[in-house]
């Protein structure tokens, strides 16, 4: 039976995770039934149909009054208000006729309790959403820890960051293989939608910022995501993020003491190993660029790996030192990571 689901929110994620749905298979990889936003369905069918970032998607975008039509298929929409009601209140008890399997929160605003409510009042078996909410059942990242999950026990699923799922499988080999003492997290990251065009009021003060001007240092929760996810790196790693003023694709510099002497063959040889192997094929992706093809970060535009690291910048000081340069298409790879959680329901 195929998986029926539900996204409340549609903005960047939202809206990506619908688009990468019905652009691998035309008929939708999962049954999307019904979708929730505060806009209108029309301002919801313009920005799919528009996308400044992907351009047009590779099937047909309509709506009527109370649907989205997506290559001809007609998904129900429900506009909704940006606040939401107290968890006792039921305040999406009007999708339980859709009798989901799974509901998307991509609001990235929802409280542990909404979630929790969604679940308590039956409108969805289990909820997913694309922030590390503190007091989830489970903080998944594809490829790493997707099998330790359990549809007994697990029922609010954090689908980690799109840092989170960057990041978090690279560590996770390194950790596995030679050992990580600590390491620093850089984050490179494009502009996001909380920031202001010009300047501002914004209650992160540098993000008031105007985002065409600037390099601005922030807050990341990205060495959070991974020691979720991987306990035994837990007080070994700190992070920074840099918004600065690209559309899309974000980088990582990594710089991680490693708990053995090794060499820079060895690491080359591990990562290669894992990029080709069952268990992480289509998460990592390993790039040489030989001269004359080095990429800039446009070209990995659309690339579906959670992670793609540059082999020609690792780099390795007295055995123990290890650098890392690592890309990764922050809104359509972990759009496709989304997918790739609701696949791991769905088997269940």
């Amino acid at each position: 039976m195929t998986l029926r689901a539900g996204i409340i929110g549609l903005g960047r994620i939202g809206r990506g995770v619908l688009r990468a749905n019905y652009a691998q298979f035309s008929e939708g990889r999962f049954d999307i039934k019904v979708i929730c936003d505060v806009m209108t369905v029309e301002q919801v069918a313009y920005l799919l149909a528009h996308d400044s970032t992907y351009g047009a998607p590779p099937f047909s975008v309509e709506c009527d009054e109370t649907h989205l039509i997506v290559g001809g298929r007609s998904i129900a929409y429900r506009q909704v208000d940006r606040r939401r009601s107290l968890p006792a209140e039921d305040s999406f008890g009007h999708l339980r006729k859709f009798e989901l399997d799974v509901l998307l929160d991509a609001t990235g605003t929802a409280s542990i309790d909404n979630l929790r409510s969604l679940v308590t009042h039956k409108t969805a078996k289990k909820v997913v959403c694309t922030i590390n909410l503190p007091g989830c059942d489970l903080s998944m990242v594809y490829g790493v820890n997707h099998k330790t999950y359990n549809p007994d026990s697990h029922h609010v699923v954090s689908a980690s960051t799109c840092t989170g799922n960057a990041v978090t499988p690279v560590l996770a080999i390194l950790e596995k293989h030679i050992g990580i003492e600590s390491a620093r997290l850089i984050t490179i990251h494009p502009l996001l939608s909380d920031q202001r065009v010009l300047d501002g009021y914004h209650s992160t003060s540098q993000l008031g910022r105007a985002c065409a001007t600037s390099i601005l240092p922030t807050r990341t929760q990205v060495a959070n995501s991974a020691e979720l996810v991987l306990p035994s790196l837990a007080g070994k790693l700190d992070s920074i993020s840099y918004r600065i003023p690209t559309a899309i694709v974000s980088a990582l510099d990594v710089t991680a003491y490693l708990s053995r002497t090794t060499t820079r063959e060895e690491c080359i040889e591990l990562f290669n190993q894992y990029a080709q192997s069952e268990e992480m094929q289509g998460i990592i992706n390993c790039d040489s660029g030989a001269w004359g093809h080095e990429k800039a970060s446009i070209d990995f535009l659309g690339t579906p790996y959670s992670v793609i690291i540059l082999m020609n910048h690792l780099t390795l000081t007295h055995g123990r030192q290890l650098g890392l340069a690592l890309m990764h298409d922050n809104e359509f790879a972990y759009s496709m990571r989304v997918l790739d959680v609701f696949g791991v329901l769905a088997k269940t």
